[in-house]
């Protein structure tokens, strides 16, 4: 099978290009950023999700899409409408594409920010939408896309929603908890929870996504959104003192006001995936992080 990957030189997609390379398909690695992969499967292209030519190039070499590409959600906030122009008309731009070109399923990385104010948890796929940033809009809304381009165009699709994904490839510069605490723990500084540290948030480690994205690709289930996370429930303070434990140091933690806005307690319900796939995310917490660390030391050593 030829798979176009979309965000390939991302936090996610460069995993996907090594979960891949260990495979017999075709790999397109499709990204404004260059990105050198030694597998004799992987071949790049220069894609902006934008530009509607270089994205129908891509596709119509194409058997499956794995989209990954979009505008982060720290970012959306500062230019909404930037946000809009990638991840909403920059998916169309790849969806119109797929449909032209008999695409056999486009996979899309949803989120699940797009939930917005929690109502029940574990979290199920039916929690009602409430996006509270543009991010989580654009989001809610290519779920909506495929769901009718499915309709209207037979296109099959997939759909996970990620909950708090770390690992390799994901740099602090991103923001994100885990590559933020370890490295400023290994750097012997500081780190700050908000309140008592106790809302509880759901860590997967990205390689458990990796595999499950080959997976749907491979497999006949389609026009499905499912929860990408590990239906576990950890608690922020535990989190940061797991770190520590992994980085082998005392953590120095400053305590800072509750943040007015802050969801208490979110986790996946992650049922579906089980009956869909017959399994769900399996790698340990502090499994997950030594593999992480472990990453984060060589880079940073390079």
């Amino acid at each position: 099978m030829d798979i176009a990957v979309f965000g390939a030189s991302g936090f996610v997609g460069r995993n996907l290009l090594d979960e891949l390379a260990d495979t017999q398909h075709r790999v397109l690695a499709c990204d404004i950023e260059q990105i050198d992969h030694d597998a004799s499967n992987v071949e790049y292209r220069d894609v902006d999700i934008t530009d509607e030519q270089a994205v129908e190039d891509a596709v119509g070499d194409a058997d499956a899409i794995a989209h990954l590409a979009a505008h982060p959600l720290p970012a959306s906030t500062d230019d909404p409408k930037l946000n809009a122009e990638i991840n909403v008309v920059g998916t169309l731009n790849i969806l119109d594409a797929a449909r032209e070109h008999d695409v056999e399923k486009v996979f899309f990385s949803s989120a699940s920010s797009l939930v917005g104010e929690v109502e029940t948890v574990p979290v199920p796929e039916d929690h009602p939408a409430s996006p509270q940033s543009p991010y989580g809009v654009a989001k809610h809304a290519v779920e909506e896309y495929l769901e009718v381009y499915n309709q209207l165009y037979d296109l099959d699709y997939l759909v996970f929603r990620f909950f708090n994904v770390y690992g390799p490839y994901q740099y602090p510069e991103s923001g994100a908890l885990v590559p933020v605490v370890l490295s400023r723990l290994s750097d012997d500084k500081g780190v700050f929870v908000t309140g008592d540290g106790q809302q509880t948030r759901d860590f997967i480690y990205v390689r458990d996504i990796t595999s499950f994205i080959v997976e749907g690709l491979e497999s006949d289930v389609k026009n499905e959104v499912v929860n990408m996370g590990r239906g576990t429930d950890t608690a922020i303070l535990d989190a940061i003192e797991l770190m520590a434990d992994v980085v082998g140091v005392d953590p120095d933690i400053d305590r800072k006001p509750e943040r007015p806005d802050e969801i208490d307690d979110f986790y996946a319900d992650t049922s579906k995936c089980e009956r869909l796939f017959g399994r769900t995310p399996d790698t340990e917490f502090r499994d997950g992080l030594e593999r992480t660390f472990q990453w984060l030391t060589e880079d940073t050593d390079q």
